[in-house]
This record gives C-alpha cells, structure tokens and sequence, in this order.
C-alpha cells in the first residue's frame, strides 16, 4: 500500500534575469510518509521558502520551476489548472507561517459552501481544539498574545481538514515556554487527527526533538538526509555536523568584580512602570508591567535579563535607555539620578554612554539609507567638526566608518560602504547595528534578543564578537 502523501523528485528552480540566473534549488528531492513530521533544516537563503512555494505554485517572478515533479497523493502539483489548485490549497495541503493570521470564517467560506451557523459551530471547534476560549473568536489580532496568535494560524490551517500541514517557521518569534507550548500542541492534534507534517526551521536543535526524518538544505541543495536519531548523532555531511556544532557556548572568563560598589555602573532600585489599559482619566485598569525591579549593573560586567514574552524585560530597555518613562522608582547612572536628565543636550550625553541594539537589524535600519548613511549620523550627532571644512570632515568621518566596520568583522569595510540593509545578509545587518551602537563608546551597550532572529551558525559568530569587543 502506498504510504508517501507527498513526493519531490529533481526540484530545481531558477531566478532568472537579463544578465544571470541564480539556482535557488538544485535536484532537490524528499518524500514524506502519510502521519509523519519531516523536517527540513537549512540557514537563510538555503532554498526552504522556495520549496513551499513550489508546492503551492506561488513563485514569485522571475522564478521558474525548471525540472522535477511534485506529486501529492500521486497527483502531478506542476500540472494542475488553477481551478484544481484552489481546491488543493487549505483544503488537502495547508500553510502555517511565523507571521500569518487571518479570519478562520473566511477560510472555510472560501472553500466551502456553508451556513452561517454551521460556520461559526465549526470556528468554535477549532478554538476548543487549540485551546483558546471561544470568546476571542471576536477580539482582533493585536488583542491576542503571541501564542494565541500562533495558535488561531494553526486553526487556520486545520480548518479545512487537510491531509499535509507545512509549517514554516511557526515559532520563531516566541519565547521558549510558549514555543514548547505551540509544539506539544502540534504534535497532540496530528495525533487526534493523523495528518502529516513538513516542518521547516532554521533551528536544527528544535526539529531534532519531535521529527522522524530531518533534510538538511545547504545553498539550495539537500546535503543530507536521515532519520532524526542519525542527524542527531552527527548525520552523513560536515555541514551537518557544523549545524550540531553552533548551538553557542559561550564562556566568561573575565567577569568583573560584583563585590566593590565603587564598580558600580547603574543602579535600579524599585523600579515601577504602569500602563493604564483605559484611556478614561477614572479609569482603575492598569497594568504593572514592572513591579519593584531592583538590580545593578557593574562596570565590564555582561548581565543577562531572562523573561518570557510580557515580562517587562523590553520596558526595562525602554526605561533605562529614557524611551520612556517611569512612575516609580530610581536609577542611578555613575551615581546620578537620571530623572534629572530634562534638556535635550544633557539627554544626548546620556544616550550617547548607553545605546542599543535591537532584535530584528533590518526593521532597525531604514531600507533607503547606506551603511555610510547609518553609521556617520552618531559621529556627527555626537562630534564636533566645526574647525573642519567639509572635505576634512567627511575623510575623517569615512575613516571612523572603516574602522569600526573592520572592528566587528565586516571586511573589507570598503565593500560595504554603500551597500543598502536588503543588500546583505542578517548577520551582516546586525554587525552594522553594532557598529552604530559602538561608534560612540557606550559605557553600556543593551542588546535587545540580538540573535534570536539569526540561523544558528551566525548566533555563535555574533556572541563571541560582542564578547570579544566588551
């Protein structure tokens, strides 16, 4: 009896244009069984998108399927019309992404024709199914955390019953305790009700706990391709065997003395930050979203700041870089009081000692400016080139660019120059936002889950820089 719910065989795709064409896959092959969880690992721009988009026929242009097939219950994906493919979409092969979320209602509607009522019976279902109380069916999606959020995406994409569930990155941007949450949730509807899996990550430490089989996808080719136990242990590719390897391990062997208050870099004390949840001046509904925080922050020491999402841990960044303000409470920085911080020069000196590094480097750097651009505003924010003609100051300013772009490791620095965010890589984004952070020689530097959007390979490079740079 047959047993494969999907097959690829040969994939290649091509991105073509009037100078070159670029292989985004090549020979790519897999199969996956009726039940199964594959996962399919591979680091940003090693091809996984492109092959869920080739399953769902939706390349972008100019990219073209140039070779393979792709059967699902051996019915040939590549020669469908498009009225057959709007009946394979959701209904037998459906999608969830990181950050997808729509009206489950519409989903069913569009597919089938059904009562009002039976529509909105068959929505409360799904929100039993996925544990989310019936009552949020009517809250929009800024009002759900992220967890719920995943969770009603995945009653998206069960709303239709479908026999293969592609999940692309489904918990990348939530915190560990939700993540384990959304995947033993996973896991508890394939087995209520038996569909198959393909799971891509680019954490081959996550897939490794629950997958049957593991592809792991380097440059748009599958270089590898196990049992999940067989990957484990090291796999069949030193590619493979790298990925194991970059879980970071970082060590600390300088870290400064906590024992001397004379060390003392920031002291928090009390710390209290309250949000009123109504606009109404009478209003009693509030949220504490820091409650008595104290801690202190020593000169070269590296402090970590652990909480799941909601904890307060980015109101505190906000706080201490005076973002925003607090209600209560008192910090002291070299053992001044930085409420008393109130005109814009003295501010500027103030951020100027504590700068930031954010998450997501792209939506951190503007998509129209150069790396010139991004990181000459600190110095001439922060610099004074008054006895400088132009000329003077924009060699001496180029030179303080080259520099520091040497120092975190973006050579040659000339290169990237002129180069615009979408141009490079994550890795090389978050080195510029470095970069722009340390261009002013912060005495303190907050790194905001500098590496949780980055493939796990560069997270090592990334941490052992900023270790080295501190």
């Amino acid at each position: 009896m047959e047993n494969k719910i999907l097959q690829i065989n040969n994939l290649s795709v091509d991105f073509l244009s009037d100078d070159i064409s670029t292989n985004a896959v090549k020979d790519f092959s897999i199969y996956i069984n009726k039940n199964e969880v594959f996962g399919l690992v591979g680091e940003s721009g090693s091809g996984k998108s492109t092959v869920v988009k080739s399953i769902f026929r939706i390349l972008p242009a100019p990219g073209v399927i140039t070779n393979g097939d792709i059967k699902f219950q051996n019915q040939d994906i590549l020669n469908l019309d498009e009225n057959e493919l709007s009946s394979l979409r959701w209904s037998q092969i459906s999608l969830v992404k990181q950050k997808a979320l729509n009206q489950i209602i519409d989903t069913i509607r569009a597919h089938e024709k059904i009562t009002t009522t039976d529509a909105i019976e068959r929505c409360n279902y799904l929100m039993d199914l996925v544990e989310i109380d019936r009552t949020y069916l009517n809250n929009y999606p800024h009002e759900l955390s992220g967890g719920m959020r995943q969770r009603v995406v995945i009653a998206i994409a069960l709303a239709l019953k479908p026999k293969l569930i592609i999940m692309d990155e489904p918990t990348t941007a939530l915190d560990v305790v939700v993540e384990k949450e959304i995947i033993l949730k996973i896991l508890d509807l394939k087995s209520q009700l038996g569909f198959s899996i393909l799971f891509i990550t680019h954490d081959l430490n996550l897939i490794l706990g629950f997958a049957d089989r593991v592809g792991v996808m380097l440059k748009g080719k599958l270089v590898d391709l196990d049992s999940a136990e067989k990957i484990k242990s090291g796999g069949n590719d030193e590619y493979t065997k790298k990925l194991i390897n970059s879980i970071p391990q970082v060590s600390n062997d300088n870290q400064a003395k906590t024992d001397n208050n004379t060390s003392v870099l920031m002291q928090i004390i009390d710390l209290q930050k309250v949000y009123n949840l109504n606009s109404s001046l009478f209003s009693s509904d509030k949220i504490h979203a820091i409650d008595g925080i104290s801690f202190n922050i020593y000169k070269n020491e590296i402090l970590g700041l652990v909480g799941e999402s909601g904890s307060g841990k980015s109101t505190i960044s906000k706080v201490l870089t005076k973002l925003i303000d607090f209600n209560g409470g008192k910090i002291l920085f070299d053992g001044k009081n930085i409420t008393k911080i109130l005109n814009n020069k003295d501010l500027l000196k103030y951020r100027k000692k504590v700068q930031m590094i954010f998450q997501d480097a792209f939506a951190s750097l503007n998509s129209i400016h150069t790396v010139y651009h991004h990181l000459s505003r600190p110095i001439l924010i922060h610099q004074s080139y008054n006895n400088y003609s132009k000329v003077e100051r924009d060699v001496i300013i180029k030179k303080q660019i080259i520099a520091i772009l040497e120092e975190v490791d973006l050579t040659p620095a000339e290169s990237f120059l002129y180069k615009f965010p979408h141009e490079m890589s994550g890795g090389e984004r978050q080195r510029v936002s470095l970069a722009r952070a340390l261009l002013v020689r912060p005495d303190l530097l907050i790194a905001d889950e500098p590496t949780s959007m980055l493939d796990m390979s560069i997270r090592m490079d990334i941490l052992d820089l900023l270790k080295n740079l501190q």
